[in-house]
């Protein structure tokens, strides 16, 4: 499976009801080194769902970036509507839907 078959897929709960698309991943380096390439390994951690992810991407969920005032606001009220989901609560990947295990917000 590659990042891009995860990331614009779309998230459904157990029973259908869609969440959001895959926005980003939250990716953790196990610390496996492949001898050949001297590349690590990476594995995903999370799923970043929903509109807030791009002020993610941004820097402004650390907190350290603060950019145009006006931005900062949108940026704070689509946060809102942004959820991550821990890989363990995946249930099922198929091409362009993901089934997911969450508690209802």
């Amino acid at each position: 499976m590659r990042m891009s078959d995860l990331v614009g897929a779309l998230v459904v709960d157990e029973s259908g009801r869609p969440l959001g698309h895959v926005h980003d991943l939250r990716l953790v380096a196990d610390g496996v080194t492949f001898p050949a390439t001297g590349n690590r390994a990476y594995r995903v951690h999370g799923l970043v769902v929903g509109a807030g992810a791009v002020g993610m991407r941004l820097g402004y969920a650390r907190g350290h970036v603060q950019g145009p005032w006006l931005l900062r606001v949108l940026l704070r009220r689509l946060r809102r509507r942004r959820r991550e989901i821990p890989w363990e609560a995946v249930r099922e990947v198929t091409p362009g839907r993901i089934v997911a295990r969450v508690a209802a917000q």
